[in-house]
């Protein structure tokens, strides 16, 4: 399942499991509608269980980051991952793909919580 929730300030994309037909094209697609928003936001990811992107989806995924690194780190203030077992070592990926802080919450709540204390 994929969905985008969007406000004046804040964007959250999920991508969790079950996994459903057509769900690699939906995440591509909110990754295109997150890097075309104009104005500044905080973003929140969550993620689970769905396992690896094909590779066709990892070349695009990888194509998306180079292509918005730039007007990514101008406009979002920062990122939230929520991704069950994941640790500092793999938010440092993405630390080195964005200047934008980074943080990781165990949940939606403590990440929306991060949000409003780190980059409202």
């Amino acid at each position: 399942m994929v969905a985008l929730e969007e406000t004046d300030d804040l964007v959250v994309l999920r991508y969790l499991a079950p996994a459903e037909p057509g769900d690699e094209t939906a995440y591509l697609d909110a990754l295109e509608r997150v890097g075309a928003r104009p104005a500044p936001f905080a973003l929140i990811l969550v993620l689970g269980g769905v396992g690896k992107l094909s590779a066709a989806s990892e070349r695009a995924q990888a194509l998306w980051f180079k292509r918005t690194r730039a007007d990514l780190d101008r406009r979002c203030r920062g990122l939230v991952i929520v991704r069950p077992g994941f640790e500092e070592a793999g938010a440092d990926v993405f630390r080195r793909l964005w200047a934008f802080p980074i943080r990781i919450a165990a949940d939606e709540a403590a990440a929306r919580a991060a949000v409003r204390e780190h980059f409202a």
